[in-house]
This record gives structure tokens, C-alpha cells and sequence, in this order.
């Protein structure tokens, strides 16, 4: 068989770039000549230089698979098996199941490996990778830890109105383009201005947002404001909050997820790792704590915000883009007139965002009470409170306590299946359980979940029916909240929002009110 071969050639950041027989260069050699000894046909080399082991997200490696789905690409030769990759699972699905699945033998020549052979330690081979990586990702965060901790810049795009200093990448330097406007939000906040508005000053004066001005990947996408986009409120907050423009450097306020995961989530402000007097501060320390008690005092305001004043205030939505909508006024010389207006067309409407979703308030609050008080009178038309009530609660109890008992075990067993399945993949991996077996006994444990499964959703099909009636305690709050309606004359606040959840209005100006209680609902 004529074999059209791929050399694949990786090298991390993590791995010691000093040793020769490790660079991209050594890897092609001894693929190369691996190949001429061999016969084989070496059509393309792919590399990925920087790159972790750890997931399969490389440009390289991507490009070798769509040559491979386009048929150009049957063999996979790599210096050794961590070149291709050091996560066990995804690395033993590509040599085991994606290689195979479609007619690709692969070959590991330090490690011995071939796919057309096999290799009983392959699992075991894999598993030491895997613990490499890990372990180099636990070095390298206590690495980088003490970095922050000493008071050095680690990350890759500073904090807007930074850069990386020409002389040391680990300090940081004022950008003197774009100093001004640091101030100049710093300014608007001591001016009264709120983040949105300020926000909308800086779109208005067509300032790049920070990805454009950066130069980041995610800016390149931005049309906006004719490509300079569009300040976000929250954007704006973060600058006017950050002790980065006092000097102070503030760093660990993202994390990775696991080891092998490019996905940060957002560290507590606990966990947040501060050294002052880091770098020249573009905004003084008084001028700071200054904006800081504004911003409070303006979150303290908006706590008594005059929406909790209306009826239907905080309710709200916008059927389209599903932001809140906000309720307004007009102060005119004989009355005050009220009207919505949805909260992204606010700040980005200037830019065609969304629609104003723009109706009268008042006239929508009278609609409202009408309705409810329409539904409750139709409600207690329909149900009949004392044979509802009259439901045994030790029956269903009893009931609920035995079908989560058959839950619970159902449960159990599906997990047994699955750690079975995953300890099974492992043994065929390692060369303990022929392909044969493995299908066979994966078919059939996977049919036995199925089974089980079905079991399941059937027994919590039961526990919500007992719990419905059990929940005569959801009823029963309906009820109160119905009679509690109908009890005043002008409902309050309260007692509307027990009974609706959410109000959302179209761009079209019709109404849709979701209720917060299905008992409510008497004719679709």
C-alpha cells in the first residue's frame, strides 16, 4: 500500500527549547529519516511551535485533519507520542478510534508505535503523558503565582492605558496615546456622569474601544462605529474601579479551568493578587477614592431607583433583545406622561441596536391590573379550593420518599455502567480486550443504560405528578396570591409580582405576560 504521509511536528512553551533533539528542526529530521529508511512518502510536514499538548485547539494539527478528511493524508508519523498530544483521553481517541475510523496508520517512532500493529502499554504510555502535563501545569501556575505576588506583569494585553515596557515585557509603562482618555473618563465621573453616559461620550467621539486600539484578535471583527465600536458601560466601570491607574498592580482576576482547558472563569475579588506601587499611576489616589464614593453612592441611588416606584417596574423586558426595558417620564407643563423604552436601544439605539419598544406606561399598568384581575376571577370560577385541600399529604409523602429511594438506585447503577465503560476503553487500549469484545460489551451495557434511563425518566415522571399534588403547597400559594389580588381595591407591587414573572414587550408593541403560576393559565 502506498502511503501519503504527514509529518507532524509540535513543540510547547513549556518543553526546554535549549534541548536540540526536541526543536521543530530535530523532529523533522528524525521523521524524515525514518521515512526515507521506510519507503515512505513524506507529503507535508505540519507544525504547531508554541503550542500545548494539553487540547487539540493548533493550527497545524487542524490543517492535518481536513487534509486527512479530504483524502490526502493516510499516515501520521510523529517523533514520539506526546508530540501529538500529553491529554490522555482525546490523544487515545485520536490514535484509536479517528486514525482508524478513517484508514490512517499512525506512527510513534521513539515510543515504537505503530497503529498497525498496536501496542498493549499505549494506556499506560499515554497516562505518563497526561501526568507530565499536569504537572508542568501545577509549576507553571506556582511559577506565575510568585511572579504576581513579586509584583510583575504576566499577562499578554495590559490594562488599557498601559504597555509592556520595550526593556522589560514583566512592567508595565504609560501609553501616552491614549492617557487623555483615562482622564478624560476620570473627568466625567467627577462631573457626575454615569458609566453608560460617559460610555456613550467616548462612542460619540469615535475613541477605539479597547480591543480595536489594542490590536486584539476579537477587534478585528468590529464594524461598529464605523469600526471603532462601541464603549460599553461596564468597560467604562471597570476602568473607573481598577487600582491599576493608582500604580497598584493587580493580577489573578481570571483562571483557567482545569489543566487542559483554555476557558478562564473569574476569580472572587478575595483571590485577587495586588502589589502597590508597581508603575507610574495615570490618575491620583485622592481623584480615585473621589469616583469611588461617587460610583457607591450612585449604587446606594439606584436601590431606591424610581423604578421600584412603579407597579411594573423591574418586570420589564424587550421580546427581541431581551434586555430590560426601562420605564421613563416626560415632565410636560399641565402632567407628567410615562412611557418604556428598552435599555440597549438607550445606550446603542444611535447605531441602529434594537428598537425603542416605546408605549404608554400608564395606559400598559391599567391593562395589566385588568388582566390579572380578570385571570383571578377565572381562577376561582374554575377550582374548587376544598376538594383540592383534601388531598392526603402522608399518602403522598410516602409515595415521594419510595420512588426517590428507586431514583437514587437507578442513579447508581448508571453511573456503575458508565465507570464500567470508561475502565473497559482503558483494558482495550492497553491490548486486554480485543476490538470484538469491546464492541460487544459495549453495546450491550450502553443498551442496558438506555433501558435504565427510560426507567428514570418514567419515576420522575411520577415524582413531579406526586409533587403537583404535594404541591397543592404550589397551588395553595397561587391561591393566596389570587385572593390577596383580589382583597384590595389598587393592588400593590408586591402582590403583582407573586403572580407575574416577566412582561415582554415586542418591537411590534404587543404585550406577553408570563405568569408565575401554570394553575392560572384556565383557557390556552
Amino acid at each position: 500500500m502506498q502511503y501519503l504521509c504527514a509529518g507532524y511536528n509540535r513543540l510547547s512553551d513549556a518543553d526546554n527549547k535549549n534541548d536540540e533533539s526536541s526543536s521543530i528542526q530535530s523532529q523533522k529530521m528524525i521523521i524524515d529519516s525514518f521515512a526515507k529508511f521506510n519507503n515512505f512518502q513524506i507529503v507535508k510536514h505540519y507544525v504547531d511551535d508554541g503550542y500545548s499538548g494539553g487540547n487539540f485547539d493548533r493550527p497545524g494539527f487542524k490543517e492535518m485533519i481536513e487534509d486527512i478528511e479530504k483524502g490526502k493524508i493516510n499516515c501520521v508519523i510523529t517523533k514520539d507520542l506526546s508530540r501529538l498530544g500529553r491529554e490522555m483521553y482525546k490523544t487515545g481517541n485520536y490514535i484509536e478510534e479517528y486514525f482508524r475510523e478513517h484508514g490512517v496508520r499512525y506512527i510513534a517512532i521513539n515510543d515504537s508505535y505503530d497503529s498497525t500493529v498496536g501496542d498493549s502499554m499505549l494506556g499506560i504510555r499515554l497516562s505518563v503523558n497526561d501526568l507530565y502535563l499536569r504537572d508542568v501545569s501545577k509549576k507553571v501556575k506556582t511559577s506565575l503565582k510568585a511572579k504576581q505576588t513579586k509584583g510583575d506583569y504576566i499577562g499578554s494585553f495590559p490594562r488599557y492605558g498601559y504597555k509592556k515596557d520595550p526593556n522589560d515585557k514583566h512592567k508595565l509603562i504609560v501609553d501616552e496615546e491614549v492617557r487623555y482618555v483615562v482622564e478624560l473618563i476620570y473627568d466625567l465621573a467627577l462631573e457626575g456622569k454615569s458609566p453608560r453616559k460617559i460610555a456613550e461620550i467616548l462612542t460619540l467621539k469615535k475613541i477605539p474601544i479597547p480591543i480595536v486600539y489594542k490590536g486584539e484578535p476579537r477587534g478585528k471583527n468590529i464594524t461598529e462605529n464605523d469600526g471603532f465600536g462601541i464603549w460599553k458601560r461596564q468597560t467604562v466601570k471597570d476602568i473607573l474601579t481598577s487600582e491599576m491607574y493608582i500604580g497598584n498592580m493587580v493580577q489573578n482576576t481570571f483562571n483557567k479551568v482545569s489543566y487542559n482547558s483554555k476557558k478562564l472563569r473569574k476569580t472572587d475579588t478575595s483571590e485577587y493578587i495586588v502589589v502597590p506601587n508597581t508603575h507610574e499611576a495615570i490618575i491620583s489616589k485622592e481623584t480615585f477614592d473621589k469616583v469611588q464614593d461617587l460610583l457607591n453612592s450612585r449604587t446606594k441611588d439606584k436601590k431606591t431607583d424610581s423604578q421600584l416606584e412603579y407597579l411594573l417596574g423591574g418586570l420589564l423586558y424587550c421580546k427581541e433583545c431581551g434586555r430590560s426595558i426601562r420605564i421613563s417620564k416626560d415632565v410636560l407643563k399641565t402632567t407628567v406622561r410615562h412611557y418604556t423604552q428598552c435599555n440597549l436601544y438607550t445606550r446603542k439605539g444611535k447605531f441602529g441596536v434594537c428598537s425603542s419598544h416605546r408605549i404608554n406606561y400608564d395606559w400598559l399598568e391599567e391593562d395589566i391590573i385588568e388582566y390579572l384581575q380578570n385571570i383571578c376571577e377565572e381562577f376561582c370560577k374554575y377550582y374548587d379550593f376544598n376538594e383540592l385541600e383534601d388531598n392526603s399529604e402522608e399518602i403522598v409523602i410516602k409515595n415521594l420518599r419510595e420512588i426517590n429511594k428507586k431514583i437514587e438506585k437507578i442513579d447508581n447503577e448508571i453511573n456503575s455502567h458508565k465507570n464500567m465503560l470508561d475502565s473497559l476503553y482503558m483494558d482495550k487500549v492497553s491490548g486486554l480486550v480485543d476490538e470484538d469484545m469491546y464492541k460487544r460489551i459495549y453495546d450491550k451495557t450502553k443498551t442496558e443504560i438506555k433501558k435504565l434511563e427510560i426507567e428514570l425518566e418514567e419515576l420522575m415522571r411520577k415524582k413531579d405528578n406526586n409533587k403537583s399534588v404535594q404541591n397543592t403547597s404550589s397551588f395553595n400559594r397561587c391561591k393566596k396570591s389570587v385572593l390577596d389580588y383580589m382583597s384590595l381595591k389598587n393592588p400593590t407591587k408586591n402582590q403583582i409580582m407573586r403572580l407575574i414573572d416577566r412582561i415582554e414587550i415586542d418591537k411590534d408593541k404587543k404585550i406577553y405576560v408570563h405568569l408565575k403560576f401554570p394553575e392560572l393559565i384556565i383557557n390556552d
